[in-house]
């Protein structure tokens, strides 16, 4: 993430939380992922959707009644197409902040994914922009598993977990969900993360990017920063076999689309898995990160002002339209 920070208010004193515990995963794998999931039915044996697992409370009425919305629900979902989905984090090289100031996740039951990028800018200030960030994330998880009545609407989610983000700190963010129903993705987004939609090795789509200058994004925080009403809101109709690529700004000012449309087409013909196509893009643009020569979109966007690709962390979502 550039270092500009928008609109900041007072200075805070910086407190830790334990929610870097929460997400103290393994390297290239910090994100939650509900693909364990299972159903299970207190009343009736062997009954599942999807093959996910929901532990429910121990009330006996609150237990069935959210067992049934829940199936309800499922049971309509994923009628015509579903997201298979693989991602790659590949925070920078910071023995002070190994987390990095990347944030996602990945929600397979409810079809959707999100992406935070924390402002890196908050770090001459003592405070680790990717805390909030996370705690972005995990508040749109919330958000969303406390929905159970339909399909998400990003928007609404977004706004909900900016409302319970308390953390220092600002970052940008995207939420996409699958609307199986309707063969659409709806999608929000603040800031220069975003995504491309791909369909037979051809870009058709590529997000806009909100900022107010070069390394300037729009931004949500605490602080004086923006807030979900500036967020920019998606509806575009998807077929079987395209691709959704959702990714942070290290990865959209460090590789061309041609370069990620060559690769597309590539891991189309070898049947790669979502996880190797991500991994492919994203360990380009980290080769292209380092290369101080190199030709990148964050080269030639500064206008003359850098050279090279920009070392930044690096988060790739994939998500196949099956």
């Amino acid at each position: 993430m550039a270092a500009c920070i928008s609109s900041l208010g007072h200075d805070h004193q910086y407190s830790s939380n334990k929610l870097d515990e929460i997400f103290n995963l393994p390297r290239y794998k910090r994100y939650f992922d509900f693909s364990s999931y299972e159903i299970n039915d207190p009343f009736e044996n062997n009954v599942h959707s999807n093959n996910k697992r929901l532990k429910l409370d121990h009330d006996a009425d609150h237990q069935y009644n959210s067992f049934k919305k829940l199936l309800d629900f499922s049971s309509n979902k994923l009628t015509c197409l579903k997201m298979v989905t693989g991602s790659l984090y590949l925070p920078k090289d910071n023995p002070k902040n190994p987390l990095g100031e990347d944030a996602h996740f990945i929600h397979e039951l409810y079809q959707t994914i999100g992406i935070a990028d924390g402002v890196g800018g908050w770090a001459q200030k003592g405070i680790d922009a990717g805390m909030y960030a996370r705690e972005l994330m995990k508040n749109s998880l919330i958000t969303i598993d406390n929905e159970l009545k339909g399909h998400v609407n990003p928007k609404r989610v977004l706004q909900e977990a900016y409302k319970k983000t308390n953390s220092e700190g600002s970052s940008t963010a995207c939420i996409i969900t699958l609307n199986s129903q309707k063969n659409t993705i709806d999608a929000v987004n603040v800031g220069d993360s975003g995504f491309f939609l791909i369909r037979k090795g051809k870009i058709i789509y590529k997000s806009l990017i909100q900022q107010r200058r070069f390394g300037c994004p729009y931004q949500l925080g605490n602080c004086n920063a923006d807030n979900p009403s500036v967020a920019q809101e998606m509806k575009l109709n998807v077929e079987k076999d395209d691709i959704l690529m959702v990714g942070t700004d290290g990865m959209f000012d460090n590789i061309y689309e041609s370069e990620i449309e060559k690769i597309v087409r590539r891991a189309i013909h070898e049947k790669l898995k979502a996880e190797e196509l991500a991994s492919q893009i994203g360990n380009v643009a980290l080769y292209n990160s380092f290369d101080r020569f190199a030709d990148t979109p964050y080269a030639r966007t500064s206008q003359g002002r850098h050279k090279g690709g920009k070392i930044d962390d690096i988060t790739v979502i994939v998500a196949y339209i099956k």
